[in-house]
């Protein structure tokens, strides 16, 4: 039951890694009609997330370390993001999280602890890696699939997808090429308009690999990936805590778009005893989102209320980073292993935000649709010239009379070496490693209309900063062996994460910092790893703690209600986590059980803005205390098919959804099932799969909050964000 990841940058064993490390095989998820990030994360014990929209609003926590839960925050997550080695995780701004479907995808693996060493700036308290298929030499393959879901209380929808690996000029050359065209069913219904099931959306995923080996000792690999997102009314919040699914609160619709591309080269040369690796990232992403401010401004609008009069907010968010990575590895199996590397990150953020009365009139005084606004910003035309197309004045004149037209241009740089070493002294292992770091962020933030200048003594706001940090990220393990099926290890790690710029003016009177710094963390384990009865048992423990130093935290300006991050009070987090895997004497049958117990909260007491004060022992937002997921499985031959059965049921405890504790969420249990039905001796091997997941249709509270407004401190409303429904998915899978 050994499988070989490449999380630590090498090919190891998965049970030989001194770490507490996941892994879901892409075919295994598929199975499972598996059809996103939070279906893959659900069951890993330590893990919460909240997914509230494809690619964003997405909030992952990890052993309990997070200072809020909001889908819609600003906060780049503490969790990085990865598809192979390249960093997705925004250091400043939270934008585009990747979510990527699990057809052809060799692995998603989800690493636990800080990945500083090796992970940088990325990965605070743990990280998410996507694997892709590579290429394989001297063989034709094709795969294709199509799914059905449908979800109770909403729509249903078809998602489907192809792949080919084609080799060229012998065994030199091959190309791999997947494409997969995703649709979401809708779920919330628009009761103020009447309309069912208005969140429904759909997006592209296009992936090509070009693979070419022209000698043995070297390789060169061209990756392109790039995945879209679009829908015409994204509400993801509900006005009640126990459902129905409907939001009444707001008067427009509220269309998003989102894309992200990947394009990398990866030269690989095999010297005798050691490996040379260079891979050149670049990633772009792009988010523009349209939200109704109108119930933070009048509370919940009346009967009748005229779009027209709406208060609406845009927002573009595009990113894009270049990485260069260069790193000497040793390749043979001796007790010395060694790992050397530098690393380059360069990032760019364009930001753009105008809040202020709905962009609908034209100086005819005809209507225009929010969906035309909608594809003109798309398609680079900016807020500011949308004003003046439609005719609400100059650029200038639009922005001052606005409540909110901000810019903020920024750039961040990390600069790092680092190192890892692993020394085998017969039963006993001693691995250390180090990353030494530079960063910077620099960059400025420009507002105009009424929310800035009431921040700024009725000035518009420009503000310019930048801030600079280096530090050292180690790490350490022992482990010993007792034998091939017994291990224990012990492992200290650290991580951080970029500090940056505020967003919203600095002044002794708004008590608003001009800069944070990075926050980091010190996660110490102790762990074993046992196989019995032949490999027929597997029994894993870890003990973790976490101290946490300077966590940032989201505040709000008093009055204005503006967001704003600070560095205050420190927090620990520890806990155990389980998995248990047994394959029993009956053919065919898997038993799995993993579960997790969890105390994070703050060690120092602060106020915060709103003059809540914080106590020591606070529970951290989202931190559950308690997770376990129990699962069977059952393969049956059947003349020349192939039955199997899986069965699960998945636990996530109580936790808060922010430090104030105003709103408890989780707390909910979820059963799903699936059937499945195989043959790999008919033509073009089908697989037909029934999966059923949230069976008994538990509805529970995952986020929410009460909202007021800044302009009428009295106005207050509240939002609640739940659980997935039931889902139905019928999948058909051919290969060839």
């Amino acid at each position: 039951m050994g499988r070989f990841i490449t999380a630590t940058k090498r090919e190891e064993n998965l049970r030989d890694i001194p770490a507490s490390i996941s892994a879901f095989q892409g075919d295994t998820l598929e199975r499972q009609g598996k059809f996103n990030l939070e279906d893959y994360l659900q069951e890993t014990p330590g893990v919460v997330i909240n997914s509230q929209g494809p690619g964003t609003g997405i909030r992952i926590t990890i052993r309990g370390i997070a200072t809020e839960t909001n889908p819609t925050s600003s906060r780049p997550s503490p969790v990085g993001i990865f598809i192979g080695d390249t960093a997705f995780t925004d250091p400043y701004i939270a934008g585009l999280i990747p979510d990527l479907n699990a057809f052809d995808l060799e692995s998603v693996q989800v690493l636990k602890g800080p990945q500083g060493t090796l992970f940088g700036g990325a990965a605070l308290s743990g990280a998410i890696r996507y694997v892709l298929k590579d290429p394989v030499l001297d063989e034709w393959q094709g795969a294709a699939f199509t799914q059905y879901v449908d979800v109770t209380e909403g729509d249903s929808a078809f998602t489907s997808g192809v792949a080919l690996n084609l080799p060229w000029a012998g065994r030199d050359v091959a190309l791999r090429v997947g494409y997969v065209k995703r649709n979401y069913p809708g779920v919330i219904d628009d009761s103020r308009a009447g309309e069912k099931d208005v969140n429904d959306g759909g997006g592209e995923q296009k992936r090509a690999i070009l693979l070419w080996t022209p000698t043995d000792a070297l390789s060169l690999k061209l990756t392109h990936l790039d995945q879209d997102f679009s829908g015409d009314n994204q509400k993801f919040a509900v006005v009640n805590a126990d459902g129905p699914r409907e939001m009444d609160l707001v008067v427009i619709p509220e269309p998003a778009r989102n894309s992200f591309s990947l394009d990398s080269f990866e030269a690989r040369y095999d010297f005798d005893s050691m490996r040379l690796v260079s891979l050149t990232s670049y990633t772009d992403k792009q988010r523009f989102s349209l939200s109704d401010y109108t119930p933070l401004l009048i509370g919940r609008p009346p009967e009748g209320y005229p779009a027209d009069a709406a208060i609406v907010s845009f927002s573009n968010v595009n990113s894009d980073a270049l990485s260069q990575e260069l790193r000497l590895q040793s390749t043979d199996n001796g007790d010395f292993k060694w790992l050397v590397g530098a690393y380059f990150y360069d990032y760019s953020l364009d930001f753009e935000l105008f809040i202020g009365p709905a962009l609908t009139q034209s100086s005819l005084g005809a209507g225009t649709p929010i969906g035309e606004l909608t594809d003109l910003l798309e398609n680079g035309t900016s807020i500011g010239q949308l004003a003046e197309l439609l005719g609400l004045g100059t650029l200038d004149l639009a922005n001052q009379t606005s409540l909110l037209y901000a810019t903020n241009r920024a750039k961040s740089q990390e600069r790092a070496v680092y190192f890892d070493l692993t020394q085998t002294l017969g039963n006993l292992e001693l691995s250390v490693g180090a990353r030494f770091y530079q960063t910077f962020v620099d960059g400025g933030f420009i507002g105009t209309g009424a929310l800035a200048r009431a921040t700024n003594n009725g000035l518009e706001v420009d503000q310019r900063n930048r801030i600079e940090e280096q530090g050292i990220s180690p790490r350490f393990s022992i482990t010993y062996r007792f034998t091939d099926d017994v291990m224990v290890y012990t492992a200290a790690s650290r991580g951080f994460r970029f500090g940056g710029l505020q967003s919203v003016p600095s002044s002794p009177v708004n008590g608003v910092p001009e800069t944070y710094k990075s926050d980091s963390l010190w996660n110490y384990e102790v762990g074993t790893r046992t196989s019995w009865l032949d490999n027929t048992l597997q029994l894993d423990l870890t003990a973790f703690f976490i101290e946490y130093t300077d966590p940032q935290i989201t505040q709000k300006t008093q009055g204005t209600s503006l967001n704003f991050v600070t560095n205050v009070g420190a927090a620990e987090s520890y806990g155990i986590e389980a998995a248990f895997l047994w394959l029993p004497p009956i053919s065919g049958l898997t038993v799995s059980l993993s579960g997790g117990l969890t105390e994070a909260r703050t060690t120092e007491a602060f106020t915060s803005s709103s003059n809540t004060v914080i106590e020591p022992g606070t529970q951290l937002p989202g931190a559950a205390k308690s997770q376990y997921s129990v699962g069977l499985q059952q393969f049956l031959p059947l003349g020349r098919l192939l039955l199997d059965a899986t069965m699960n049921y998945t636990y996530v405890g109580k936790s808060f959804s922010t430090l104030e504790r105003d709103l408890a969420v989780n707390d909910y249990g979820v059963l799903s099932a699936g059937l499945g039905l195989s043959s790999d001796t008919l033509p073009l091997s089908p697989r037909l799969s029934l999966n059923v997941a949230n069976i008994l249709n538990e509805t529970a509270l995952v986020d929410g909050a009460a909202d007021s407004s800044p302009i009428i401190p009295l106005s207050t409303f509240s939002l609640f964000a739940l659980n997935p429904p039931r889902t139905v998915s019928l999948r058909l899978n051919l290969s060839f």
